[in-house]
C-alpha cells in the first residue's frame, strides 16, 4: 500500500467515525461500509463527494459501484494504488 493510500484511509476512517460511526461503533479500513448500515443511499452522496475531494477529481458515474465503495480500502485501492485515471 502507497503512503498516499494510507493517509486516504485514515482521513475516511477520521470522516466517518466523526460524522457517522454509531455510539461504540468504530470504523476500519476493511469496515463493510453497506452491509451494516453505516452508508445508506442518502450518506452514500456525501462518501463519493468526501472521496472527490481527497483525490482532487470527480469520479465519472461508470465508476460508481457498490463493489468500488463497499470498505474504504477498496477505495484506496480503485480510486488510488490503481493508477490516477479515474475514468477508466
Amino acid at each position: 500500500m502507497s503512503p498516499r493510500s494510507e493517509d486516504f484511509e485514515a482521513g475516511m476512517v477520521a470522516w466517518l467515525n466523526a460524522h457517522f460511526a454509531s455510539e461504540g461503533v468504530v470504523v476500519g479500513a476493511e469496515t463493510l461500509l453497506f452491509d451494516g448500515g453505516l452508508i445508506n443511499s442518502i450518506r452514500v452522496l456525501e462518501l463519493i463527494a468526501w472521496t472527490e475531494d481527497a483525490i482532487g477529481m470527480e469520479i465519472p458515474d461508470s465508476r460508481i459501484r457498490m463493489d468500488n465503495f463497499r470498505t474504504i480500502r477498496r477505495i484506496a485501492q480503485v480510486f488510488i494504488e490503481e493508477g490516477t485515471d479515474v475514468a477508466a
